[in-house]
């Protein structure tokens, strides 16, 4: 498996300063609706980083796999959303067990790693997200953690 976003929900606050500067970075503007990755709540008192950036079998529930545009794509071992053919219509979004990929302004939106440089690692105060290379059982036993939709 190729680096990519390792959460430790044990270290994660909830702080959600992750959420911010993901939207920052790529929207321009500090709005957590609008991030490419998500806290959420598992119980009453533990937060999870959850995001996606590798393919995880998820069969037929893949968003890449609905997409009746072809928009979601590998590229350089990355799951990335191609704009120029996204139209919105949030098949993936509602075929995401995980619920780590959502239309937000009429586009899929999911991490794209930052193009290898991922800000929610460089500004997590706690260590909570790394890039690194993920062992592929936690991060399957973090995806879990959500229980599916």
């Amino acid at each position: 498996m190729a680096p990519g976003l390792v959460s430790y929900p044990e270290k994660c606050t909830g702080c959600r300063f992750c959420e911010m500067i993901c939207s920052l970075t790529h929207e321009g503007s500090v709005n957590r609706k609008k991030a490419r990755l998500r806290v959420v709540k598992d119980g009453i008192k533990n937060d999870i980083p959850v995001v996606c950036t590798q393919c995880v079998a998820c069969g037929d529930d893949c968003c890449a796999e609905a997409c009746p545009e072809n928009a979601i794509s590998m590229v350089d071992d990355v799951l990335v959303v191609d704009e120029d053919l996204c139209n919105g219509c949030g098949t993936c979004e509602k075929t995401c067990r995980y619920g780590v990929i959502r239309v937000v302004d009429d586009l899929a939106r999911k991490c794209d790693l930052c193009k290898g440089d991922p800000m929610c690692v460089k500004f997590c105060p706690l260590g909570a997200l790394k890039f690194e290379e993920p062992d592929e059982a936690k991060y399957l036993v973090v995806l879990s953690m959500l229980g599916g939709k």
